[in-house]
């Protein structure tokens, strides 16, 4: 590792960041013409608060490894603010008392600590701190050296996720790895909809990543985040490979903790919080509804519906139960939205035996009645050397979360209650005064809530696995690994009838049950050898695997139950019940290697190679083999190099692989026979079986092959760090329908006859420095990705475009202009309807032919991200520590459904924004707003446009915490090792142009049906025993 040696020059800008943190005065340093031989002043002192006891003056100097002074190294009196500055030479002087401790720490170097006794002179020699060289990573089956890696691989510490209060493990990561896009539509328990694409869309299909728990392909949802060593992302097909034919979509490697030699820790880390809703609409009042209401049956030629005394009465309340101004939001959020999660672990153990063991509990109350995420888990995890040639362990979780919403007479989604709440005027009543509730066309929100239908489901989750590895010769070991994913769902739908005030009823009451189970067992051996021949070190691996998977469903329903408290399936009717079921089995076997060559840690290569057969592929084309080679060139070992003094690391590597995928529906090569096909035979109705979609037996896998180019660099001691990479992910031969003659009698079957590409670029900055008590690092991260469909042979054409040259499901639609000032200028324009006027939208005709039709739509955006960025800053001062991390993306387009986006459709509520519209007198814009003039039949306006289509592109302040370690002092007294209280948010600050009514990341379209995205405030607790 070469010499570092600050420059004078760069001493302002250090001594400016001190100020600025508030780690001292800096003044007299900064007046022009300073000696700088006389740094060591008075004025450089960093809050020299020492006490009254007895001092006496030291002085010394400050060296590296190599001799050279260390300008800037903090010098100060431990557990104080006593301090100083080494000046040019790596000089300080320092008034202390004898008993105290020397404290002397840089950025890149190891603490020193030295008791002052009666020494008066000190030569002090910083050591360099190895651990970024020596930072590991896991990768596929293994781990390396962080610095010798090849591929593009992400990382974050457990220690980054604990103590946030992130409904799941998927949240805690947003903003934190480059090139990872994750997105969380809804803010309800449980089911947060969360969505993770790994360098953009990579298939027509299933774009999820591949995930592995502790080596085995699991779920990270029952994960509990106290339980995460780290967390690496695995981007390039060079990374990717090794795992085959799950891999094209990236993989995502959880490992969790696992026992460290010493005596038994016993940990724990707690948090009570609670919920906001952020972003929700704002909806019009009566009295504002009955206006708007009449100003858009005028605007299309009708009469008013509402008086002018009907108006006053909705405004002044007089009559709630005929004139009420129901807030149906507000009735709706009445939920505690509670929320505390709580983990106990003890670790530890002896050369020989090893544990790792905890037990966690969390709860979250939703912002409705009824609506409840709970759930519990234990971890095992055990290292035994057996013999000094053989080593066991296990690694071993069970978890049960148990998820409860409310049900509705038309599902047991939350989806209506929302829509429900967002559709019906303030107009209609909620609750008469003889305490009958009112009704609406579908019913009544606050009803149903109140009813008490509940839809539950339990999910049991066990996954476990047990390793042995023998060491056979040195540097030559096997490895066997048999694990189990086993999950249970066990789910209820509890639907209840309504009665309502006016007599009528809603119904009927029903019980659906329901039991999910899937399995997958996997069975793995592993031959690793690793050799080192003077500056020649090679590794290599060879390894087999079986998986299989099973999944059973089963189903029963019936209705009309006597007494709306009945939820057992007997109590039913058995007119209309019915039940059914269904199973699903998939295996996969798999061979694969990796070769790794390392000369003098200067020059890098990498092989892998991976061959798969699975049986979602008839005979013949089941099998696939996968290459990946890469390559990496750190120029700062050469010695040419040896005198840039300010470079710590340079790291030039490429790579090139090809992956595969499989996440496709089951059976599609052989024909599926449906049952409960009727026949008449003689008029007689038979039973009997049909093939009611088209197979093709010639379907196989869809392949991508990666092209990733990138270095990393560091400089001054780890002072900043810069990686780049830029790759291009072509995905070919994707299953996609392909259309067929009408004659053909059958739906069309699926073929290899899709492609698409993504290009991109990631950019991460990372700055990490020290001032006397003050510690910070700054991280951060932008990422651009470019989707684009190359071949798909059934183009569509809708609000929505699936087409050649085309990012793929992008928006689709007219060109908006501005809005008609005049009855004349829309009748002289181009238009799409007869029924446009002053007021209405205006839409460009992009081919000049004097009509506005389907020629005239173009691309309006993706719901897709094309940049994704992230920053995070941590710091520490003494005994506090601060932490902030911030998300967004940009070029980014959302809409939402069409009931809040224009208000009064089919009698639907209507929103405070819908105020900001253009008002026309006589044929003319008197008033021009945001919306085009109201209108309550005619739909014209509601056309797919980029009116409707919306930037959606957001920064959102994801994470703040702050805390405090009680002092040691204290701790001592109540025999604690350590003990941290924090206060943390979530999702507390957004900045977007999207409307302010709806979350930046809702599902596209259905804003209006979504439980609302939650702000999350919390007080944590943090013990070492």
């Amino acid at each position: 590792m070469k010499n570092k040696k600050m420059y004078v020059w760069k001493r302002g800008r250090y001594l400016f960041l001190a100020t600025l943190l508030g780690a001292g005065s800096f003044s007299s340093y900064a007046k022009s013409g300073t000696d700088y031989n006389q740094f060591n002043s008075a004025d450089t002192e960093l809050n020299n608060d020492v006490s009254q006891q007895k001092t006496k003056k030291i002085s010394g100097t400050v060296v590296d490894e190599t001799g050279l002074p260390v300008i800037g190294a903090n010098v100060v009196q431990k557990g104080t603010t006593n301090g100083i500055i080494t000046d040019i030479d790596g000089r300080f002087s320092l008034d202390i008392p004898e008993d105290a401790i020397l404290e002397v720490s840089y950025i890149g170097y190891l603490t020193q600590s030295m008791p002052v006794g009666n020494k008066s002179s000190f030569q002090i020699t910083l050591r360099e701190d190895t651990q970024k060289l020596d930072e590991v990573v896991v990768v596929g089956f293994g781990t390396q050296k962080k610095v010798n890696l090849t591929g593009a691989v992400s990382a974050v510490s457990g220690e980054q996720l604990s103590g946030l209060p992130a409904t799941n493990v998927a949240n805690m990561l947003q903003g934190k790895l480059p090139g990872v896009s994750i997105t969380a539509e809804t803010g309800q328990p449980g089911r947060e909809g969360t969505s993770i694409r790994i360098r953009g869309v990579g298939t027509m299909n299933n774009s999820d990543p591949m995930i592995l728990v502790d080596g085995l392909e699991s779920s990270m949802n029952d994960v509990t985040p106290n339980d995460i060593e780290n967390i690496s992302v695995l981007k390039d097909a060079a990374a990717a490979s090794i795992y085959g034919t799950r891999a094209a979509n990236g993989v995502i490697l959880i490992t969790t903790k696992r026992g460290k030699v010493g005596k038994p820790i016993l940990t724990y880390n707690g948090y009570v919080g609670w919920q906001k809703a952020v972003r929700k609409p704002h909806h019009l009042s009566s009295a504002q509804y009955a206006e708007l209401y009449n100003e858009g049956r005028i605007n299309e030629g009708a009469a008013p519906a509402y008086t002018a005394e009907d108006i006053e009465k909705y405004r002044n309340g007089s009559d709630p139960d005929n004139y009420p101004n129901t807030k149906w939001m507000d009735l709706l959020l009445q939920g505690s939205g509670f929320t505390h999660n709580h983990n106990i672990s003890l670790n530890g153990g002896t050369e020989d035996t090893r544990y790792a063991v905890s037990l966690a509990y969390y709860s979250q109350d939703g912002l409705t009645k009824n609506t409840s995420h709970e759930r519990y888990n234990v971890r095992i995890n055990l290292d035994s050397k057996v013999t000094e040639w053989l080593t066991f362990g296990i690694n071993s979780s069970l978890s049960r979360r148990e998820i409860v919403a409310p049900t509705n007479p038309f599902s047991n989604s939350m989806g209506q209650f929302f829509r429900q709440a967002n559709r019906i005027p303030n107009t209609f009543v909620n609750q008469y005064s003889d305490g009958t509730y009112g009704r609406h066309i579908d019913g009544n929100p606050i009803a149903w809530i109140e009813a008490g239908g509940k839809a539950t489901s339990v999910y049991t989750h066990a996954l476990g696995s047990a390793f042995g590895e023998l060491k056979i010769i040195d540097g030559l070991t096997l490895k066997g690994i048999a694990g189990i994913d086993y999950n249970f769902d066990d789910g209820k739908t509890h639907i209840k009838e309504i009665t309502y005030g006016d007599g009528s009823v809603q119904g009927p009451n029903s019980v659906e049950d329901y039991l999910d189970r899937w399995m997958t067992v996997t069975l793995q051996g592993l031959l690793n050898y690793q050799k080192q021949i003077g500056k020649h070190s090679f590794k290599g691996m060879l390894g087999v695997s079986r998986e299989s998977y099973k999944k059973n469903l089963t189903k029963a329903y019936r209705k009309n139950f006597p007494s709306n408290e009945l939820t057992e399936l007997d109590g039913g009717s058995t007119n209309g019940w019915s039940n059914n079921g269904s199973a699903l089995e998939t295996n996969i076997g798999s061979y694969f290697g990796r070769i790794n060559y390392d000369y003098a840690g200067k020059y890098l290569l990498e092989f892998n190679l991976r061959s798969d057969g699975s049986s979602k592929f008839a005979k013949g084309h089941r099998w696939g083999t996968f290459p990946s080679f890469s390559a990496g060139w750190r120029i700062s070992e050469e010695a040419f190099m040896k005198n840039i003094h300010w470079l710590d690391n340079l790291k030039i590597r490429g790579s090139w692989g090809k992956l595969g995928n499989h996440r496709t529906d089951d059976y599609q090569y052989i024909a599926i026979i449906a049952l409960g096909q009727n026949y008449n035979f003689n008029n007689v109705v038979a039973d009997g079986a049909v093939q009611t979609k088209a197979n093709n037996g010639n379907i196989t896998w869809e392949t991508t092959k990666e092209l990733d180019l990138g270095f990393d660099a560091g400089f001054k001691n780890n002072l900043i760090n810069v990686s780049f990479d830029y790759y291009d992910r072509y995905t070919d031969n994707i299953l996609a329908v392909v259309p067929v003659s009408l004659i053909f009698g059958l739906d069309a079957p699926v073929s290899n006859a899709g492609a698409m590409r993504n290009r991109g670029v990631e950019v991460s900055l990372g700055h990490s420095y020290k001032i006397g008590n003050v510690e910070y690092d700054i991280n951060g991260y932008m990422a651009y990705n470019k989707n684009k469909v190359d071949k798909y042979p059934n183009p569509e054409k809708g609000d929505n475009v699936k087409m050649e040259g085309y990012s793929w499901d992008s928006f689709y639609g007219y060109e908006c202009t501005g809005i008609f000032m005049s009855d004349e200028e829309a009748k002289n324009s181009p238009v799409h309807s007869v029924y446009s006027k002053a007021g209405d939208l205006k839409f460009k005709d992009q081919n000049d032919d004097g009509k506005i039709d389907a020629e005239d739509r173009v691309v309006l955006g993706n719901t897709i991200p094309n940049i994704t960025y992230g920053f995070n800053l941590n710091m520490k001062y003494r005994d506090f520590d601060f932490l902030a991390s911030f998300q967004g993306a940009a070029d980014v387009y959302r809409t939402v459904d069409r009931e809040s986006m224009w208000g009064f459709i089919d009698g639907a509520n209507a929103q405070e924004k819908h105020l900001d519209r253009t008002i026309v007198e006589n044929g003319l814009v008197t008033q021009l707003g945001h919306y085009p003039r109201i209108l309550i039949n005619q739909s014209h306006n509601r056309v797919m446009s980029s009116f409707l289509v919306m930037n959606a592109s957001y920064l959102r302040l994801k994470n703040l915490q702050i805390g405090y370690n009680l002092p040691q002092s204290l701790l001592k007294s109540i025999h604690l090792n350590r003990a941290r209280l924090y206060v943390s948010g979530q999702n507390l600050l957004t900045f977007t142009k999207f409307p302010n009514d709806f979350d930046p990341e809702v599902k596209s379209g259905n804003g209006g049906y979504s439980y609302p995205q939650v702000a999350i405030y919390s007080i944590g607790l943090d013990i070492t025993f």
